[in-house]
């Protein structure tokens, strides 16, 4: 199934028409035509705001090649980030910054 028409099937879940999801998502609803018709595809971010719109996981809207894609860029992104932060640290700090992401893991509420 394409992004297309897992956006158009989540909309007619909801009863809705296109002008109501676009209203819904603060964006025309000729963008909304454009995407179900896969005339188009919508980027990430316009992804999010459709499903947060349609009261869905962003994921259930992709097909998996382009969930997967989208995780792994979200994955490499957080990496980075972590690794430049880490990188700024002295041995030291390296080492507590270890222990504390090792304490992180034991804690339910932050555990998957």
């Amino acid at each position: 199934m394409t992004i297309g028409e897992s956006i158009r099937e989540a909309r007619l879940k909801k009863g809705w028409t296109q002008k109501q999801l676009g209203d819904k998502c603060n964006m025309a609803d000729s963008a909304i035509r454009r995407y179900e018709s896969d005339r188009g595809n919508p980027t990430i971010e316009t992804l999010k705001r459709i499903a947060k719109a349609l009261e869905v996981d962003p994921y259930s809207l992709m097909d998996f090649d382009t969930a997967t894609a989208a995780l792994e860029d979200q994955i490499n992104n957080r990496a980075k980030h972590l690794l430049t932060a880490f990188e700024q640290l002295n041995p030291e700090g390296q080492q507590k910054a270890v222990e504390r992401v090792e304490e992180l893991t034991e804690i339910p509420k932050y555990k998957k």
